[in-house]
């Protein structure tokens, strides 16, 4: 039978080559864990290949410019070469589901009219586009895709030399909410417009077009182009970059119905959780097809 003497030998015995065991297997652990990250950082795994989920995308189809110059084009960079890609060259393409037919399409357009305020019934330009008319002199007239919910809004606004003698026109801040207000209150503010950005132009009315003012004082209408939000580190721009596809014209009357003259709505959702990755292009891949 082992006396309390020896017990007590043996229980500190245990416990300085358990502490020695601990301190070694936590200094182990940390060793191995740095050593592993610093691998990592040498050698780092390479990144999953694209997985081309959505198949072979369409090429894009920008708008024809026509009577362009020939142009030529040289490379000037501090070193003389285009740079050597330090990312990986794969980018994400998102899903963007597509509305169908529906029964009750139209009568989703007409609510949306009457959150506008056209009271009255539309007529069909073709199967999917109606037009709203308030029959007011100057006349506002919406047309709509009653399947994509996209629309412009337009006030005649040549016919009403009113709107020029009336200068108060809103502030960057003022228009860009004015816009959002607008947008909002008819339901139409999504999430990654309220967050995106909004660029300003001013214009001077020169019958019958809208050209480009040096200042706010001398403009006689503003407009405000907004853009969604940047996706992934990157503007989603439409085939022209300076003419967003969401707009508001203002001018510098107060009340309803001339406050905003045009409104051009064209937006599509984005499914951001459902995408695939494709292969990118090189900088030299680019540059390439450019000069050609």
């Amino acid at each position: 039978m082992a006396t309390l003497t020896v017990t007590a030998y043996y229980t500190r015995k245990a416990i300085k080559y358990g502490a020695i065991a601990l301190v070694a297997f936590v200094v182990l652990k940390f060793s191995l864990g740095l050593a592993s990250d610093i691998w990592r950082r040498l050698r780092p795994p390479p990144p999953p290949a694209p997985t081309v989920a959505f198949g072979k995308l369409p090429p894009i189809t920008f708008p024809e410019q026509g009577d362009l110059p020939e142009l030529t084009y040289r490379l000037e960079t501090i070193e003389g070469r285009l740079p050597t890609p330090t990312i990986d060259n794969v980018g994400k393409v998102y899903f963007m589901p597509k509305e169908g037919p529906n029964l009750l399409a139209l009568d989703r357009a007409q609510e949306k009219a009457r959150r506008m305020g056209f009271l009255i019934s539309p007529t069909a330009i073709s199967p999917t586009v109606y037009a709203w008319n308030n029959n007011a002199i100057p006349s506002t007239i919406l047309e709509m895709d009653i399947v994509s919910g996209n629309f412009s809004l337009r006030y005649a606004y040549e016919n009403d030399q009113t709107l020029l003698n009336q200068k108060n026109l809103p502030s960057n801040e003022q228009a860009a909410t004015e816009a959002k207000s607008f947008l909002s209150s008819n339901g139409l503010l999504e999430d990654d417009l309220s967050t995106g950005r909004i660029e300003f132009f001013y214009l001077r009315f020169m019958p019958p077009n809208l050209i480009s003012a040096i200042s706010l004082s001398e403009a006689d209408f503003v407009r405000a182009n907004i853009f969604r939000a940047d996706q992934d580190g990157m503007r989603i721009l439409p085939p022209n970059p300076k003419k967003a596809l969401i707009s508001i014209l203002f001018s510098g009357r107060r009340e309803r119905g001339r406050r905003i003259l045009e409104v051009k709505y064209i937006y599509f959702p984005i499914e951001r959780s459902t995408f695939a990755t494709y292969p990118l292009k090189t900088s030299a891949q680019a540059w390439e097809e450019l000069k050609t």
